[in-house]
């Protein structure tokens, strides 16, 4: 029979296996540190009560989780614009599209500057209107689509999505200016009367046709802006989304901001939110029209943008204007 001593030894040899076995299965090794979640415990430091919302990182409320599935990422690498035009179009409306192009959009109306057109879509839910803008993309090579669903209360994607495109892939541009198809652009008076190429390009500049006004609460508008989505009683003043330009550093600030901004569907009072963030306050220009106007060549002389023109209209008032520079208002 063994004696005390030898099971009291036994046991400790048994208690001291065990806890080196314990140890090797709990602990990781110094191969395996770099790659495995340890929780370390941290000394608690002193709260800084200067701390601002713009130093610190935050989770993103809008991540912007799309993928480009068309794109153009090397229309920047051996020019320099001095004006991208961000386009917000539709699938269906290639004859806006076409009329852009051989009007107001070319490219190559300006030889002493440089013109970047650029049409933006979302995703169609008929894969044949995706194909068509596929083979529009190989053709003319100045469209960009993001996978988000193509919609009316997508249109802030949309932008968003060109403000990326800018920040992105073309850094260097001067300015930008953000429209829609439906959208006639006197180009003479924007390039030389606004922007003015021989002059010192603005930083933090932002115009168009500015509107204070706050949000429509009747169910039936087409503006409505529910109190849960947002309960202020006034927007911040923002331009009418069918048209406005800017420098092409806010491109960057707007789309970073907006990373951090709840969305809401109303796209020009979503810029309008982000500029209040940053401190820009938007410049009213009497020459972005944001409605229907009747056309006369010397009133159309005076503006930088008319609404609601039909591809048709477009290529009347083109040649008319185009034919007509030496006639005097």
């Amino acid at each position: 029979m063994p004696s005390k001593v030898s099971c009291l030894y036994l046991l400790t040899v048994v208690c001291w296996a065990s806890a080196l076995w314990y140890l090797s299965i709990s602990r990781p090794t110094s191969t395996y540190v770099g790659h495995m979640s340890v929780p370390i415990r941290k000394t608690v430091k002193k709260v800084n009560n200067n701390i601002t919302f713009t130093n610190i990182r935050t989770r993103p409320l809008n991540p912007h989780a799309f993928e480009f599935v068309i794109n153009e990422e090397k229309k920047c690498e051996t020019v320099t614009p001095f004006l991208v035009i961000l386009i917000s179009t539709t699938h269906k409306e290639f004859d806006a599209r076409q009329a852009i192009r051989e009007t107001w959009g070319d490219e190559s109306t300006f030889s002493e500057v440089h013109i970047l057109t650029i049409f933006l879509l979302g995703r169609n839910t008929d894969n044949v209107l995706n194909q068509m803008v596929e083979q529009e993309s190989q053709i003319f090579h100045d469209i960009v689509v993001e996978n988000f669903i193509d919609s009316y209360h997508n249109l802030t994607l949309k932008t968003m999505m060109g403000m990326r495109w800018v920040a992105t892939f073309c850094p260097k541009a001067q300015y930008v200016m953000k429209t829609d198809s439906d959208i006639f652009v006197n180009m003479d008076n924007l390039i030389y009367k606004l922007l003015k190429p021989t002059t010192k390009p603005r930083r933090r500049y932002f115009t168009g046709y500015v509107i204070n006004g706050g949000p429509i609460r009747d169910m039936r508008s087409k503006w409505y802006m529910s109190r849960d989505l947002y309960p202020e009683s006034k927007y911040p003043p923002f331009c009418s989304g069918t048209g406005y330009v800017f420098s092409a550093d806010v491109a960057d600030l707007i789309y970073k901001t907006s990373l951090h901004t709840r969305l809401l569907h109303l796209e020009d009072v979503y810029v309008g939110l982000c500029l209040r963030k940053l401190g820009i306050h938007p410049y009213q220009n009497s020459g972005f029209n944001h409605w229907k106007m009747a056309y006369s060549l010397c009133r159309y002389r005076r503006v930088i943008t008319v609404h609601q023109i039909s591809p048709e209209e477009m290529h009347r008032i083109w040649n008319d204007m185009s034919s007509k520079k030496h006639l005097r208002c």
